[in-house]
This record gives structure tokens, C-alpha cells and sequence, in this order.
């Protein structure tokens, strides 16, 4: 009976902790469910975020793939996109050439002060008796040192000796003489905007054409104009150089135009006589054998005998006019200026109703 008893306590005992041992486990399974889910929330996200992060990944792979294909239209796109934009460019350019249209031409006395010609500036200075001579003792007073620090500013003016008097003095010399002096400009700048083109080729007519009678600078000091005036005077030496620039090869014109920029008329293989000036010179220049007769030619000629041979020259901005300043000049002074002496004479001379 008693070990009955004995069984049956055991029995309930070990039941018992079997319970106990049960509602520790599950808490602890509990615990673990709900540990785990949070444990498992930021592995989900990191491994969420790792797969967005390798989402984007394939489709770059996917367009470099197709990169090759895209990129065609897209370079296409962008080649295309220049060539939309050249109409503009072009559109644009057309107003820039227009300016350079009106100054082409060079028709004396049309333009504005900025346009006028050192001719044309030295002229209309002379027409101005009184001014011309405020100008003139200005610079017969002042040093040929002064002369060349007042034109400094000026590559091939300012390297001039510039020890002749004004009388001898060029053009170019006047008109940057004039400049010089603000105040004298002003005066001569307001009469020529003010005047109209008939009023300033009248003026021209009545008063000669001084200009250029003499040459004293040295060849390397002579403006484009000057060179090219007196290498016409020399027909042998003006033939050769048009014919070289007729006959230049392709190869000869890429390389002029490369080492001597600004004769962009021969590389379009222009005419010489539609180029400008200053590309002639510049041609000339970039003939040595030729430009060094003209310098020898030019250096064994005395300063009137230069400005002589240049004088010649067709292309001067008054030169149309010095067949009328030369013959014509001097009757339309007499027409034009006589008849109103006589009559201030006649009506001013009171000695005459005496006898």
C-alpha cells in the first residue's frame, strides 16, 4: 500500500515539473517568435534595400547593352543639333557684314568721321584755314621726339623719324596729328556731321590736293597703301606678284594663308583685282624676293620722287577728284568765290564814288 502511495506522489511530481518545464518552453518559444521577427525585420530590409540597389543595377547593364544602339540617334541628335544652330549663326552673321558692306565701297565723303579716309580727314582739316594752321604750328613747333610720342600709338606712325615739317607730312601724319589733340577734333568732327556729302566734295573742290608730297619714312615704316601705290609705279615688279598670285597651287595657298593670316581671298581663290589692299601688301610681304626690289627701289628714291610714283596710284580715296582739284578746281573757285569778292568790293569802296 505504501509503495502504491509512493508511485502515485512520484507520479504527480514528475507531472508536475513536466508542466513547469512545459510554461518555460513556450515562454521562451514566445520570446524567440517575437525576438525573431524583429531580427529578421532589418535582414528583410537590408535585403530589400541590397534588391532595390540591384534593381537599377540590371537596367543599367540593360541600356549599356543598348547603349550602342541609343547612342547612334543620340550622337545623331547632337550632330543634328549644329546644324540646326547654323541658320541662327548665320542670321547673326548677316548683320555683323553688313557694316563691312558700307565701308567696302569707300565712296568719299558719304560716311561718318569714323569712316573717312586719312585723305579725306587731312582734306576737310585744310578746308578749315584757321584750324589747319593751329594744327600746323603744333607740330612745326614740337620736336621730332614730341612728334613721335604724340603718335606712339600708332605701330608704323610712331616709329617715323618725323623730322620733316608739316608741309612735307602725309595723310596718315595729319590725321593722327589731329586726333591727338581732342578739342581741335571735336571742332572738325562736328563740321563734317554736320556738312552733307555735296557740301564736303565742294570743299574738296576748293582746295588742291596737297597730300603726299613727299615720303621721308623708310620702307618698313610705309603704310599698306604706300607700298602698294609705289610697287604700281613699278610694273615689272607689280606683274610678277599678280601672276604668283594667279598661279598659286593648292598647297602654296594653305600655306600662305597659315603663316600670314588675313589672306583668307586667296585661299577662295578670288581675283586680285577684287582683293582688298591691305591683302596685297600682305602678299607682298610674304614674297621676299620681291618685296626686297621694291624696298631697294624704294630706298634709292628720294622722298618727293616717292610720293611722286605713289601719287599715281588709282586707288586713293580722293584720287577720282584730282582730276577736277587739278583743272576744274581752280574754275569753280573763280565762279564761285570772285563774284561775291567783287561785289563786297564794289560795295565796300568808298573811294570809288569819290572819282
Amino acid at each position: 500500500m505504501r509503495a502504491v502511495l509512493w508511485t502515485a506522489v512520484l507520479w504527480s511530481l514528475c507531472v508536475a515539473g513536466a508542466a513547469v518545464a512545459e510554461e518555460k518552453v513556450e515562454p521562451a518559444r514566445a520570446v524567440e517568435e517575437q525576438v525573431a521577427p524583429q531580427a529578421a525585420t532589418p535582414a528583410t530590409e537590408a535585403s530589400a534595400a541590397t534588391a532595390d540597389e540591384a534593381t537599377p543595377a540590371e537596367p543599367s547593364a540593360a541600356s549599356t547593352a543598348s547603349t550602342p544602339e541609343e547612342a547612334a540617334p543620340a550622337s545623331q541628335a547632337a550632330e543634328q543639333a549644329p546644324a540646326g544652330a547654323e541658320p541662327a549663326r548665320a542670321e547673326k552673321a548677316e548683320p555683323e557684314k553688313a557694316p563691312a558692306a558700307k565701308v567696302v565701297p569707300r565712296v568719299p565723303f558719304q560716311g561718318s568721321w569714323q569712316e573717312a579716309s586719312a585723305d579725306e580727314k587731312a582734306l576737310f582739316l585744310e578746308a578749315f584755314g584757321e584750324s589747319s594752321r593751329v594744327v600746323q604750328e603744333r607740330w612745326d613747333k614740337a620736336t621730332p621726339d614730341e612728334r613721335k610720342k604724340i603718335l606712339r600709338g600708332h605701330p608704323l606712325l610712331g616709329a617715323r623719324t618725323m623730322k620733316h615739317r608739316w608741309t612735307a607730312a602725309t595723310p596718315e601724319e595729319r590725321a593722327a596729328f589731329l586726333e591727338a589733340t581732342p578739342r581741335m577734333v571735336q571742332k572738325i568732327k562736328e563740321a563734317w556731321e554736320n556738312a552733307t556729302p555735296e557740301q564736303r566734295k565742294l570743299l574738296a573742290l576748293e582746295h588742291p590736293y596737297f597730300a603726299r608730297k613727299a615720303f621721308h619714312h623708310a620702307w618698313t615704316q610705309a603704310t599698306p597703301q604706300e607700298k602698294v601705290a609705289f610697287l604700281v609705279a613699278h610694273p615689272p615688279l607689280y606683274g610678277e606678284l599678280k601672276s604668283r598670285w594667279a598661279g598659286a597651287s593648292a598647297s602654296q595657298k594653305q600655306w600662305f594663308v597659315k603663316n600670314y593670316p588675313g589672306m583668307e581671298s586667296l585661299a577662295s581663290s578670288k581675283p586680285w583685282a577684287e582683293t582688298a589692299t591691305e591683302e596685297r601688301a600682305l602678299f607682298l610681304e610674304a614674297n621676299p624676293g620681291i618685296a626686297e626690289k621694291a624696298r631697294d627701289a624704294w630706298q634709292k628714291a628720294q622722298p618727293e620722287a616717292r610720293a611722286t610714283l605713289a601719287r599715281k596710284w588709282q586707288g586713293w580715296a580722293l584720287k577720282p577728284y584730282q582730276a577736277q582739284l587739278e583743272n576744274a578746281g581752280k574754275v569753280l573757285i573763280s565762279v564761285k568765290t570772285r563774284p561775291a569778292a567783287v561785289s563786297t568790293k564794289g560795295t565796300g569802296k568808298p573811294g570809288t564814288r569819290h572819282h
